[in-house]
């Protein structure tokens, strides 16, 4: 039957061993001890072993050579075997008389070597190695000569030794201890026990230091929610969702040069008279001399002929007293006339304008009041020019380009600790200038169209918007649980209608569990290292614990935080 064989490491405690019988697999575990290791050195910890495995359903047995360490497992009821491959000693088999030292020890026989199996009976006799009496000579010889030097442990290969240079030692003269060899024997025993201190002091309580590193796994969350801005600061609550909003703009002059199509005379305009004549009603007239009836014809009233605009120079005044006899332009059907002549000129240049006295065929601008050409109408030429109209100027907004770059250049006059609003960006052109004016006359027929765009965004504060992302999310975090990042905050849906301003903000989150140096401390300060893997990990959140000591033989975390240094790692 397979076996679980466990090779015991110098800084393994009672801890590692227990662990491992509890998560091995296979019913038979064999431990296997380095020399003096003091874990196994204890009763307590053995007997812990034994009811670790009767507890779990296991088999142990320990391999070992040691005798006090075989001894101490048979009272301990724990099997205890020389090797991998011999049968165990059950401790019901235990004879303490049948322990070998090192020095006797003999090599298991192929014969007595078993493999060791969960369902090795019993046997009623255990193979022991039988001292010779050349042996028992040679050890009585090595005992001797030890109490000839000092009282001290030796293996095998020691008593070896000292039997071969037994003769030796007993030719050599001796050695007569005075008082300054013994004075100096007592200073290095002395410097000996210091440094021996000193070392111990050094090892165990200067020197051991550790490393805990500690990996944090995050979970992304996805936020989104509706609020709604002001443009007043004062309003602005931050925690309610309600924000400062505020602009950032520029202007930008765009132009276009075109064709003038229309035409316009720019010549010398005709002038002449013209004869106003007014009409009074006679049978509703209340005009007196003090009071008369006044027609008045204003400076610039147009008066045409066959299409022909003439417009008079000057304001006329035409008056009525009542009198008949004052109806110098003739009466008839009860109606008054009464005729004054002003200076008129053509509307335009042109030659065409220039016309005889002519009083027929004339149409008036002003009410009651008729004109005709008194005199002949001279000195009108012809100079034709191209002039704007205004269907040049809707062609040409229709060419008018944005100019390149205006809403990257737009966008970075947004602060950087700000966020920008791309849905509100918006641009409003005024209404375009032309050069010359409709109706103007152009140079070479060209005209150039010119129009102002100013470009605007909203930003709010970014801080503020982080601030409202943490509070509302904090609020369904457990309290172990912190927020570890806050990105890809953006805002869209954004909408002003009637001085209501609203928005949602979207943004990622990555939380996970609230571990801080000084939690690590906490759990870790005077503790031994198994023990901080074991709290550590079980903090929700956490991926990996690795804890790291100075040298080898520290397996206890030192009671001083300033010997102990913490990584914590966000994992993404």
């Amino acid at each position: 039957m397979n076996k679980d064989t466990f090779y015991i490491e110098p800084e393994d405690d009672i801890t590692d061993i227990i662990n491992h019988i509890k998560a091995s697999k296979q019913k038979i575990i064999a431990l296997v001890p380095p020399k003096k290791l003091n874990v196994l050195r204890s009763s307590i910890n053995l007997k812990l072993i034994a009811r670790t495995a009767k507890m779990h359903d296991k088999a142990i047995v320990v391999v070992t050579t040691d005798p006090t360490l075989m001894k101490m497992a048979a009272l301990s009821s724990l099997p205890f075997a020389k090797n991998l491959s011999s049968r165990p000693t059950l401790p019901s088999e235990f004879n303490e008389a049948d322990l070998e030292y090192p020095a006797k020890a003999k090599k298991a026989s192929p014969s007595d070597e078993i493999e060791i199996n969960e369902k090795a009976a019993p046997l009623s006799s255990v193979s022991r190695v039988r001292t010779t009496n050349e042996d028992a000579a040679n050890r009585a010889n090595t005992t001797s000569n030890l109490t000839k030097n000092s009282t001290m442990n030796l293996d095998s290969e020691e008593v070896a030794k000292n039997s071969e240079d037994e003769e030796d030692f007993d030719n050599q003269p001796k050695k007569i201890l005075t008082l300054d060899s013994l004075k100096n024997r007592i200073i290095i025993g002395v410097v000996a026990a210091v440094l021996l201190i000193g070392s111990f002091i050094w090892a165990f309580i200067l020197a051991p230091a550790a490393k805990i590193s500690v990996k944090i796994k995050t979970i992304a969350e996805n936020f989104s929610e509706n609020v709604s801005f002001v443009t007043d600061a004062k309003q602005a609550v931050s925690k309610d969702g309600k924000f400062f909003l505020e602009t950032a703009s520029l202007e930008k002059n765009s132009e276009v040069e075109f064709e003038a199509t229309g035409e316009k005379n720019i010549g010398d305009k005709a002038t002449g008279e013209l004869r106003l004549i007014a009409t009074f009603d006679m049978s509703t007239t209340t005009a007196t001399a003090s009071r008369p009836d006044v027609a008045t014809v204003p400076q610039g009233s147009a008066f045409a002929y066959r299409n022909l605009n003439f417009l008079t120079n000057q304001e006329v005044k035409i008056s009525w007293d009542g009198s008949i006899s004052n109806c110098d332009a003739g009466r008839h059907s009860g109606k008054c006339q009464v005729a004054k002549t002003v200076k008129a000129t053509a509307i335009e240049g042109g030659a065409k304008y220039n016309i005889e006295a002519v009083s027929s065929g004339w149409q008036s601008s002003v009410a009651g009041v008729e004109g005709y050409a008194n005199s002949a109408f001279k000195g009108g030429t012809d100079k034709i020019q191209k002039i704007v109209t205004a269907s040049d100027i809707t062609k040409a907004k229709e060419k008018l380009t944005e100019a390149d770059g205006v809403k990257e250049e737009l966008f970075e006059k947004v602060p950087s600790d700000d966020i920008k609003i791309e849905d509100s960006y918006k641009k409003v052109t005024a209404d375009p200038t032309s050069s010359p004016a409709v109706d103007q006359p152009t140079e070479n027929g060209k005209a150039k169209l010119t129009a102002k765009t100013t470009y605007s965004v909203n930003y709010v504060d970014k801080a503020a918007i982080e601030e409202y992302v943490k509070s509302v999310v904090s609020t369904r975090l457990g309290s172990d649980q912190k927020i570890y990042e806050t990105g890809n905050i953006f805002i869209e849906k954004f909408q002003n209608n009637n001085n209501s301003v609203t928005a949602k903000i979207k943004a990622t989150l990555k939380t996970g569990p609230e571990v801080t140096e000084q939690s690590v401390f906490e759990k870790s300060l005077g503790k031994k290292v198994g023990e901080v893997t074991t709290l550590i990990k079980s903090i929700n959140g956490v991926s990996d614990v690795e804890v790291n000591t100075s040298f080898p033989w520290v397996r206890q975390i030192p009671n001083d935080a300033n010997k102990v240094s913490i990584k914590i790692t966000v994992e993404n």
